[in-house]
């Protein structure tokens, strides 16, 4: 009779004590903190993204953008900036007067291989067209147009509409 009732529980306590959900009560009872600690690792990061129509943008890489942007912007003055794209147009002829401050801005962008310089730029006559003695680089190109494409898909920030 003894032996009845061990099997009896046996076989009412050994489906639950095998079953599928038990199993994956007792491991998460065994795994709870390295479980939770994985779980807040992964959590942690992707708290601060936002999801715009179906674009996911996180903080972290908006950051990064905005950091390029600087970079990008802060890069040469506007004056530099401004011999750059004239440089980049298709007009032959961009006319300059020749001063201290157009020459430490044509070395810096020699430097920086923005533009070539056909002949010594301290040698440039007192009046011309620039085109005739500076070439704008393929680096000076790809420079314009990433700062461009920057520009154009970022919207503009409070601070700089101040």
């Amino acid at each position: 009779m003894s032996n009845h009732s061990v099997l009896d529980w046996i076989s009412v306590l050994g489906p639950i004590l095998l079953s599928w959900p038990l199993a994956i009560t007792v491991a998460l009872l065994f795994f709870y903190k390295p479980l939770y600690n994985l779980l807040d690792k992964f959590s942690s990061n992707n708290i601060q993204k936002a999801k715009i129509g179906p674009f996911e943008i996180e903080e972290a890489e908006q950051n990064y953008v905005e950091s390029l942007k600087l970079l990008l912007t802060s890069l040469v003055s506007e004056q530099e900036l401004s011999h750059l794209k004239q440089l980049n147009t298709e007009d032959n002829s961009v006319p300059y007067e020749n001063t201290a401050d157009l020459i430490v801005e044509l070395k810096r962008l020699t430097t920086l291989n923005f533009i070539a310089a056909k002949s010594h730029l301290d040698q440039l006559p007192k009046e011309g067209d620039l085109k005739h003695h500076i070439e704008l680089t393929p680096k000076g190109k790809q420079y314009l147009r990433l700062r461009d494409n920057l520009l154009a898909d970022q919207p503009v920030s409070a601070e700089q509409k101040e």
